[in-house]
């Protein structure tokens, strides 16, 4: 939209030297009207001035229009633009919200796993407890025995 407002002054100015043209005219003419009557010459010259007065506004005019088409293109690349921005954040945000998921998902596995592993070391603490007990009571008899004898 900066490119309209960077091209009103220029329009503006465009426009202000037309009306500066045609009141110069005017005022030329109204004091040839006063200082003297009207020649053909002077109307001729008028109607020149008219007719370039009119081509430089029909200028200015396609000037404006070929600027506003530029806009609106240049509107629509950037709707465009947004557009395809907004899908592509989307597409990034699905594959975060999928990749997040996954990541949990093995996290819990994991988990699992070392509250299995953890479980199984318990067990086997216990049977390496009982084992121990088993061998400390059954082999303690024997090592008393000579101790007695002695």
């Amino acid at each position: 939209m900066t490119v309209a407002s960077h091209d009103a002054p220029k329009q503006t100015d465009s426009l202000t030297s037309i009306l500066r043209l045609v009141q110069s005219d005017a005022d030329a003419n109204a004091s040839l009207v006063v200082a003297s009557p009207s020649s053909s010459q002077d109307w001729a010259n008028l109607i020149d001035r008219v007719r370039a007065a009119a081509q430089r506004t029909r200028e200015v005019e396609a000037q404006a229009q070929e600027q506003e088409q530029r806009v609106h293109e240049l509107l629509e690349r950037v709707r465009d633009d947004v557009k395809l921005a907004s899908e592509r954040v989307r597409a990034a945000e699905t594959k975060a919200a999928n990749v997040q998921a996954q990541a949990e998902q093995r996290i819990r596995a994991a988990e699992e796993r070392a509250e299995a592993a953890e479980e199984r070391a318990r067990i086997a603490e216990d049977w390496l407890k009982q084992v121990h007990e088993a061998i400390v009571s059954e082999f303690s008899t024997l090592t008393e025995v000579p101790s007695k004898a002695a």
